[in-house]
């Protein structure tokens, strides 16, 4: 990997993995609204120079974000795909596309990448659409497309919209925060893992149209998440459980990453009470 064109560089995870390939001396080509470059806009990927490889991280993300504006959430997740793909088809570079918890019920098993799909919100039925794009562009035009079905990741600099910043926001701030059930599950990966397993990823050989899981062994509750946040911190968050679900959403995202961990001899290093530790020590820098 010589070359990288990353789209949504000036996200959350598109900063880290810019600033890990930069340390590389990997060249590094930002595409991003902040340099007046539009997604599904073919025409702003016409005069793109080549690269060998892509990480597509732009994407209209989160459940609530998805919902908001369903209009542009497929346009980009789906439309702004087959740009990324055309480009790849075009320039025969390498597409890595960041995915999510796309899987069919029941939540309760752990889910293999060859498990049964059916995605549940707008959101991950956007990104389930991308993946099926990359499925045809690998088996009609030989493009060399890698799905990552990403746990939730967090660390500094992220977007105050997501679980972690949100439960930590309200802690420091002694406000009351309102979640759904104790017991939802989620699978949470810190961002320097994340970003060191997407790019062993993206330089290893392979095949059109494979499919990873990315993210720690195993889930946490939001109970579970509260209390390491409430240790590290010192402090005691005022939450109100509803008990309710959110409409259509999975409760629990168990996955196996036994062949990201069998392909790369790769795994996570950061545990969730560092990776919590470093993220709330980074609000104070």
């Amino acid at each position: 990997m010589q070359s990288v064109l990353i789209t949504g560089s000036n996200g959350f995870i598109g900063q880290h993995i810019a600033a890990k390939l930069k340390l590389q001396n990997i060249r590094v080509i930002e595409f991003c609204r902040q340099n007046n470059q539009d997604l599904i806009n073919p025409q702003d990927f016409n005069n793109l120079p080549k690269v060998d490889t892509v990480f597509h991280l732009a994407a209209v993300s989160g459940y609530k974000n998805a919902k908001a504006s369903l209009d542009t959430t497929y346009k980009v997740n789906v439309l702004g795909t087959i740009n990324a793909l055309e480009y790849c088809r075009r320039v025969k570079a390498k597409i890595i596309l960041s995915s999510t918890y796309v899987y069919n019920q029941p939540y309760e098993k752990i889910k293999h990448e060859a498990d049964p799909l059916k995605p549940t919100t707008h959101y991950s039925f956007s990104k389930f659409l991308g993946e099926e794009c990359c499925r045809f562009y690998a088996r009609a035009f030989k493009v060399n497309t890698l799905v990552i079905r990403t746990a939730n990741v967090y660390g500094p600099k992220q977007d105050g919209i997501y679980i972690v910043p949100v439960i930590t926001s309200h802690l420091l701030a002694r406000k009351q925060l309102t979640l759904t059930k104790r017991a939802v599950e989620r699978c949470f990966i810190y961002i320097d893992d994340l970003v060191d397993g997407y790019i062993k990823l993206a330089q290893w050989p392979t095949l059109p149209g494979e499919v990873f899981n990315i993210g720690p062994d195993k889930p946490n509750k939001m109970a579970e998440l509260v209390k390491q946040i409430e240790k590290i911190s010192g402090q005691k968050a005022k939450i109100t459980y509803t008990g309710e679900d959110r409409p259509h959403e999975a409760d629990k995202n168990r996955v196996n990453t036994n062949k990201i961990k069998t392909t790369l001899n790769w795994k996570p290093q950061i545990s969730l009470e560092t990776g919590l530790k470093r993220y709330l020590d980074s609000l104070n820098q």
